[in-house]
């Protein structure tokens, strides 16, 4: 299991060396199949509410920033897969499903995240590389702020779509014979990861990630 940034070269490489490593038989990727479409251009997504919109709109800040545009790492191995002639498997939730969600989350709250999205693109806070991917350590400290600080956001973005992604990387590793590579965000990984450790400790059966 590899992680990536959305908005980073380096993810490029990440994913071209863990295919070379391993020789696939399935490439799992965190996307579903309304946001595949929209990367490969064949439907265009409607990003939901205004918050949505807002998120939206500084990944494509980001993106313009580094070059890399938010989720062209993820169509990279897709079309690479696709390439090599391997099946590939989407793991996240259905993005429909993680809007409607979103807006159970109390309007404050979203605010509060605003407003510290545009003070952070505005140069305040904590800055970091975005065009590498973060190492484990920071990944954890923004994990935990951001479940600390927006606890309703960290619910439906993160928890609620970790569990998802394990419960369709279960399904994946269950139904292939063959070595299966997964590439999610890179916020995704560290607990996905430990679920799915859990999960290989209570069962005789090791999952291939």
């Amino acid at each position: 299991m590899y992680g990536t940034s959305h908005v980073s070269e380096e993810s490029f490489k990440v994913i071209d060396e863990a295919i070379e490593e391993h020789d696939p038989d399935v490439i799992a990727l965190e996307l579903d199949h309304i946001r595949l479409n929209s990367l490969l251009g064949d439907d265009k997504q409607d990003s939901g509410s205004l918050f949505a919109h807002l998120i939206k709109y500084f990944q494509n800040r980001v993106g313009a920033k580094t070059g890399v545009m938010p989720g062209e790492e993820m169509k990279y191995a897709y079309d690479k897969a696709v390439k090599d002639g391997r099946d590939v498997a989407m793991v996240d939730q259905d993005i429909r499903v993680t809007l409607q969600r979103l807006n159970g989350v109390r309007r404050k709250e979203k605010a509060k995240a605003a407003f510290s999205m545009i003070l952070g693109f505005l140069g305040f806070g904590e800055k970091f590389d975005v065009s590498e991917i973060p190492d484990d350590e920071m990944i954890s400290d923004l994990v935990e702020e951001m479940k600390k600080e927006f606890p309703g956001l960290y619910r439906v973005l993160m928890e609620e779509r970790n569990q998802y992604i394990v419960e369709a990387l279960k399904e994946v590793d269950q139904k292939s014979d063959g070595d299966v590579v997964a590439f999610l965000g890179a916020a995704h990984v560290g607990k996905v990861e430990e679920i799915l450790s859990e999960i290989d400790n209570q069962s005789t059966m090791e999952t291939k990630f």
